[in-house]
């Protein structure tokens, strides 16, 4: 609702022409917005749907995407060069126990369904031992989730294993295909057009974690509060583009989004949509943050950083406001 001003109308005009609230024709100018990830994955499906059909549009946005290395989103985000990010969770939780002014509001997928894809020569979790697993960074959720799985199959990550840090999804893979490490963690379609060619899958996550929660979409709290409208224009976008992936006769237009987005064959994006869409409905119908999953990230956490308290709760780190009702 719009309060009456006590200013003349053409006064009016001129003030929303020079500060650009009305766009050609008169309808209100979309909200330009910059959103940052890591790699281009079936993780993104919903922001693929949300900017190729026009739902940000549709909810006056304007959304540019940028591809930012996984070492750099998180202070990215900070530091104010993009407004949204979809993040590590493990660096929100420890940017914020170091004062940043950080906040989940989406949901990545919960659980995380990555499979660790071994180079086509490692058949079994033996004959891992002495080589190279690649890994985002040291000392994350993601890393410890390794850790625990090679534990379980009957290897002592500290002695079995060499590890190697850095570089995003879609690098990690060109290095397991290139021969340069042995074993990396893959979301599909990756994973499938990796075992196409002959690689391994020696887990599946879910199996180890069927709840876990390994990135989210975050904002700058203090952006948040200063911009709520624009927050839940955003949240209401999500939530409707996980409608359209979520509707059986959009499967096929789906798929074709996710092979263009990610080249990506039929067979690996048909896969990717059974497993993420109708077997595991991994994105919360509203597109907001669910803490089962987070909870169990923070256990993992605080169990290997002792910035992170024991039995610390996810609501420290959400904020669930700007939910579509």
């Amino acid at each position: 609702m719009f309060r009456k001003p006590a200013i003349a109308l053409g006064s009016l005009m001129a003030l929303a022409a020079a500060t650009g609230v009305f766009a050609q024709g008169g309808a209100q100018a979309p909200v330009a917005i910059t959103r940052g990830t890591v790699s281009t994955t079936a993780a993104e499906w919903p922001n693929i749907v949300a900017n190729k059909k026009g739902i940000y549009t549709k909810h006056g946005l304007k959304v540019d995407q940028a591809l930012i290395s996984p070492t750099t989103i998180t202070p990215s985000l900070i530091g104010g060069s993009i407004q949204i990010g979809f993040i590590n969770a493990t660096q929100l939780v420890l940017a914020t126990e170091s004062g940043a002014d950080l906040v989940a509001l989406g949901q990545g997928m919960d659980p995380a369904p990555y499979w660790l894809v071994t180079s086509k020569d490692i058949k079994s979790f033996a004959d891992l031992k002495g080589k190279t697993v690649s890994l985002a960074e040291q000392g994350d959720v993601y890393a410890e989730a390794t850790r625990q799985i090679l534990r379980k199959s009957g290897l002592d990550p500290d002695k079995d294993v060499n590890f190697r840090y850095g570089g995003n999804s879609n690098q990690r893979m060109a290095a397991l295909v290139a021969g340069a490490v042995n074993a990396v963690p893959l979301l599909s379609p990756q994973e499938r057009l990796l075992q196409q060619q002959g690689f391994n899958a020696l887990a599946f996550y879910p199996d180890h974690f069927p709840k876990l929660a390994l990135s989210l979409t975050a904002v700058r709290r203090s952006w948040a509060n200063a911009n709520p409208d624009t927050v839940r224009r955003f949240m209401r976008a999500q939530a409707e583009a996980i409608g359209w992936l979520y509707d059986p006769a959009n499967k096929e237009e789906a798929i074709k989004l996710l092979m263009a987005e990610t080249n990506s064959d039929r067979d690996s994006a048909g896969y990717s949509y059974d497993l993420f869409i109708t077997k595991l409905k991994l994105f919360p119908p509203n597109g907001c943050i669910q803490t089962q999953g987070l909870d169990v990230m923070l256990g993992i956490l605080a169990s290997i950083n002792p910035k992170v308290k024991a039995g610390q709760s996810a609501a420290k780190y959400v904020d669930t406001q700007y939910c579509p009702n």
